[in-house]
Parts: C-alpha cells; sequence; structure tokens
C-alpha cells in the first residue's frame, strides 16, 4: 500500500510539472505566467491591454492552446501464480527397545541376634536418715515499748488581713467606623470558537492465519506386573510359653519370638521343628495356632492404555480491527473572565483604650509566735527472755534390701525371608513420531508491476515567437511591458525553456 501511494505521487508530481513547464515535445514558453489571461501585457484582453484591435489584431495573436500526448508509468496489482515450500506433518511409526525391570523372589537365610532378658536377685546395703527430735532452750531479747511525755516549743503562724488600695488600668473596647476601597472579581462569559480532533473508530475485517493444536488419541500398549498370589493358612506352634500371655507377645509379636508373622517360625527356630529345641511340646510350650501367609505370584501381562498426542494445522480466520481516524471539528464554548473593579466599603472597627482605675482589696499576712504543747513519745527497751524449742536432727544408720536386676542376653538365631531382585531385560515397542515433510505447492500472489499508460494534457502556445527574440508587431512589445516583465525580461518568472 505504501509503495503504490508513493508511486502515485510521484506521477501526480511529474503531470503537474510537465503542465505548466516545457515538455520534451514543447518548444515555448509557458502559458501567461504574468497575468490572469492569455495576454502577457497584464490585461484581460489582448485587444484592451496592448493597443486597439487595429494595432493587436485578433485574439488568435496571442497564442493557442494545444494537446500533447504523453505516456507515463502507472502501478498496476497482477495476480501471478508462484511454488513455494510447505512443511506437511506426517505421522510415522518407528521400533524400539527399552529396559523392563522384573522383580524375581529368592529364599535366603539370615541370622540374627535376639536380646534375651534375664531376671537375677542380688543383695545389697543402703544408708537411711532417721529423724530424731530434742526439747532445747534459747535466750532471744524482745524490744518493749513505753510511753513518756515531754514538753516542747513550736512556731505557729497567724493570718492577718488589711485593707489596702490598688491602680489597675483596664482596656475599654470602642466601636469606630471606617471607609475603604477593595477589588471585587466579576465573572463575564464570552464565546469562543475551539478546534479539536476526534478519533473516529472504522471496523475493517482482515484475514490472517493462526496455528490450532488437536489432541488425538493413541492407543498404545505396555507391560505391568501384577501379583496374584493368594493366602494360606499354616499351623504354627509358639516357642515362647504361652499364645497369648508370653513375655514375647504371642505369634503377633515378630521381634521377640523370632517372626511368627512373616516365616511362622518360633523362638526355637521354628515350631514343629524338634532338632532345634529338643522335644517340641517341652520346648515350645505346646501352643498351636493357625496363621495367614501370603504367598505370592508375579504374573506378567500386557494392558492397553490411551494417550493424547498434539497435532498442529494452520486454518485462515478473519477478524475485525477497529482503526481510529483523526478527524477535525469546531465547537463553541463558553469561556469565563475574571474582571476586577474597585468597590468602595464602611466597616466598624473596635479599638481597645486604656483606663486607669483603683479599686480596695483585703491582703493576708502571717505572723509568728511562740506556742508551748505537750506530746507523748514511745521509746522501745530490750528484755531478755527463754523459750523451749523442738530441734530436728538426722540419724543416718545401715540398711539391708533386697533388688531384682534384668539384663539382657545375646542369643543368634536364623530365618528364612523372601529377597526381590529386580532383572532388566530389553523389550522392543512401538511409538509414532510425527515429522515434518516439504513440499511444493502453488499459490496465487500479488505483484505490483508498472504499466505504460498514454495521457493527453493541454498546452499553452504564445505567438510572441520565442521568449528571447525580438517584440512581436501584433503584442505591441512583449519586453518592454512594465506590467508583466516581459519573457525576455523575467525569465525566472516566466519559466522559459530551451
Amino acid at each position: 500500500m505504501r509503495l503504490f501511494l508513493s508511486l502515485a505521487a510521484a506521477v501526480a508530481m511529474t503531470v503537474s510539472a510537465q503542465a505548466g513547464c516545457w515538455g520534451s515535445k514543447v518548444s515555448s514558453c509557458c502559458s501567461a505566467p504574468c497575468a490572469s489571461s492569455c495576454s502577457p501585457c497584464g490585461a484581460s484582453s489582448c485587444d484592451s491591454g496592448c493597443g486597439t484591435a487595429g494595432s493587436c489584431g485578433t485574439t488568435a495573436a496571442c497564442g493557442t492552446w494545444e494537446t500533447v500526448e504523453r505516456t507515463v508509468l502507472v502501478p498496476t496489482y497482477v495476480t501471478e501464480k508462484r511454488m513455494v515450500t510447505v512443511n506437511v506433518p506426517v505421522t510415522e511409526e518407528r521400533q524400539g527397545t527399552r529396559t523392563v525391570c522384573k522383580t524375581v523372589w529368592e529364599d535366603q537365610t539370615k541370622e540374627y541376634t535376639v536380646k534375651v532378658p534375664v531376671t537375677e536377685e542380688r543383695q545389697g546395703t543402703r544408708t537411711v536418715c532417721k529423724t530424731v527430735w530434742e526439747d532445747q532452750t534459747k535466750e532471744y531479747t524482745v524490744m518493749v515499748p513505753h510511753t513518756e511525755t515531754k514538753e516542747g516549743v513550736r512556731d505557729v503562724c497567724k493570718t492577718v488581713w488589711e485593707d489596702q488600695t490598688q491602680e489597675y488600668t483596664v482596656m475599654v473596647p470602642h466601636t469606630e467606623t471606617k471607609e475603604g476601597v477593595r477589588n471585587v472579581c466579576k465573572t463575564v462569559w464570552e464565546d469562543q470558537t475551539q478546534d479539536y480532533t476526534v478519533m473516529v473508530p472504522h471496523t475493517e475485517e482482515r484475514t490472517g492465519t493462526r496455528t490450532v493444536c488437536h489432541r488425538v488419541p493413541v492407543t498404545k500398549t505396555r507391560t505391568v506386573c501384577e501379583d496374584q498370589g493368594h493366602w494360606e493358612e499354616r499351623a504354627v506352634e509358639s516357642a515362647c510359653g504361652g499364645c497369648a500371655t508370653s513375655s514375647c507377645g504371642g505369634c503377633q509379636s515378630a521381634h521377640s519370638c523370632g517372626g511368627c508373622v512373616s516365616a511362622c517360625a518360633s523362638a526355637c527356630g521354628g515350631c514343629g521343628v524338634a532338632s532345634a529345641c529338643g522335644a517340641v511340646a517341652s520346648s515350645c510350650g505346646g501352643c498351636t495356632q493357625t496363621c495367614k501367609v501370603w504367598v505370592p505370584n508375579v504374573v506378567q501381562k500386557e494392558v492397553e492404555y490411551t494417550c493424547y498426542e498434539t497435532q498442529s494445522a494452520q486454518e485462515e480466520y478473519k477478524y475485525n480491527v477497529t482503526v481510529c481516524k483523526p478527524e477535525a471539528r469546531q465547537r463553541t464554548v463558553k469561556v469565563c473572565k475574571q474582571v476586577t473593579e474597585a468597590q468602595p466599603y464602611t466597616y466598624n472597627v473596635t479599638v481597645c483604650k486604656p483606663e486607669v482605675r483603683t479599686r480596695t482589696v483585703k491582703v493576708c499576712k502571717h505572723v509568728t509566735e511562740q506556742q508551748a504543747y505537750t506530746y507523748n513519745v514511745t521509746v522501745c527497751k530490750p528484755e531478755v527472755r527463754t523459750c523451749t524449742v523442738k530441734v530436728a536432727k538426722q540419724v543416718s544408720e545401715e540398711q539391708a534390701y533386697t533388688y531384682h536386676v534384668t539384663s539382657c542376653k545375646d542369643e543368634v538365631r536364623t530365618c528364612t525371608v523372601k529377597v526381590a531382585k529386580q532383572v532388566s531385560e530389553e523389550q522392543p515397542y512401538t511409538y509414532h513420531v510425527t515429522v515434518c515433510k516439504q513440499e511444493q505447492k502453488e499459490v496465487e500472489v500479488q505483484v505490483c508491476k508498472m504499466v505504460e499508460q498514454v495521457v493527453s494534457q493541454q498546452v499553452y502556445k504564445p505567438a510572441c515567437g520565442g521568449c528571447a527574440s525580438a517584440p512581436a508587431p501584433a503584442c505591441g512589445g512583449c519586453a518592454s511591458a512594465p506590467a508583466c516583465g516581459g519573457c525576455a525580461s523575467a525569465a525566472p518568472a516566466c519559466g522559459c525553456g530551451h
């Protein structure tokens, strides 16, 4: 759009320049640059400006207009077909190999150490403190108060009132009237025209291209491990001296009894095994319980699952764009101005004037006198007294006592546990990959080309016979005319060519 506007402006400037000056096919002056009509002498017509009709001749003696054809280049948009390269998404199926871990269970014998508690009875001696109370006599001093009467002299102040005359000044207010001048502002409204620019919105429809992503469901398979085991009930004989009341906690406490829950083994190395503890009934306590044991069975199977893949595509869409174009407008507004004028006014002023007055007031004086008085004084005198108190003494003696000590002894036992191992193996699988491939596509493109066009134009040809030649007798002297300056004497104004 900018290229088209610039080319149109250049063509318009070329045509306007050729209309006022000489072109490649015209060899004469421009059209009467110094006068409003065809006559270069400054008058409205040749007969009245240069002389009479007999001396100037006819109107054709001033000049004639000719039609000249020129060839200009005009920009024109042409639709052409071109080949472009486009990336097209293509989904390919590929084969790959991945490492899958499998769980393998193995039986493994482990040795573990159990702390067996053993209680021992011991004898000891400890020192015990006893409290013994004894009577003891103590002397203490007590301050006993006694009241005594004494005499003294003190100064007493008395108040004496006297009459006294004082002078004081009072500010008496008086009201006075004064005149003054003040400036008063008045508001004057005037009409004023203002130019303002308004952005007027216009809606334009445009076409664009955007990338749209679609989620496509894809079904795939994967290998999962599933434990299809089952529970089995097994008879277990406890070796802890009792099923629920033993110190180990029965078959449910695996830590003290040797793991009755996980492997159904008693503290003697397995209930029912005569070789581990000797006799079954004597060593294991003769308690038989039924425990549930989980027997694992890990099976691999193929499971289908659905996942979503993202595919992108180009599509055209239309959208509206609001474009604001400036538009000049005028409005008439009221403009206020503040005009100041002087205005006289009267105001009252309160003035305070001093006055001296007298008054009689009572004035008090303090007179000091000596006065005797009697007062009591409490005096404390010490006295020694005796009392009997209980005194406690701590007497220590040796005392024998019996105490129990529980100590743990280490005992090594064995058990069989299931140990899981991860075994890795290679497994082939199929996956899809989206690849962009280039294709040649034919599209239509708008191309701007310059096309030659013949344009007709009116050009004025004067009858003076040339700009720099002698004045023609028909015009009465074009070079010496003071009104227009003549073609020869004002070459820059006339724009004479070659």
